[in-house]
């Protein structure tokens, strides 16, 4: 299944907002039930909302979908645009082994491996250059739906 999994586009996603202390707790006791590494902290949870945000406010329309699989280990968030005239694009957060890994994909291409979120969410909201004051294009409440709105896959189904 792992090898199946690498050789396609879905990358994984968290369950829910958690903090620190709590992921910590969940570590400290050795819980396999509790979150995994795989899942976007709260730090890169706000980074994404500024980076959704961002990619709003230079391609109106924009709209964001969240996946986070518990038996795949990942989450992932993609942007796509249902008029067109954006990249529809896939940042995920995958762990396999212990070992915790980003990827960056693009519409057509497979999905490469990034060291950090902030290579792309950065990069992008510098090339887009919105203006210092955030109250006009900051969207937290469109972030919000896209992570209230996600899908927690369940069980895999090959066919």
């Amino acid at each position: 299944m792992d090898e199946l999994f690498d050789k396609t586009n879905v990358v994984p996603f968290p369950l829910t907002f958690r903090n620190k202390s709590a992921r910590n707790k969940s570590a400290e006791i050795g819980s396999a039930s509790g979150p995994g590494q795989y899942e976007f902290s709260d730090n890169e949870l706000a980074a994404l909302c500024r980076w959704f945000s961002a990619m709003k406010y230079a391609f109106p329309g924009t709209e964001g979908v969240m996946i986070v699989s518990h038996q795949q280990s990942y989450s992932a968030v993609g942007l796509y645009n249902p008029a067109g005239g954006a990249p529809n694009c896939l940042i995920a957060k995958h762990e396999v082994g212990g070992i915790t890994r980003f990827f960056w994909s693009t519409e057509g291409d497979p999905p490469r491996v990034i060291n950090d979120l902030s290579e792309i969410t950065d990069a992008h909201i510098r090339a887009i250059h919105p203006p210092r004051n955030e109250k006009g294009w900051l969207d937290p409440t469109g972030w919000m739906g896209v992570y209230t709105t996600r899908l927690i896959a369940t069980a895999v189904q090959v066919v």
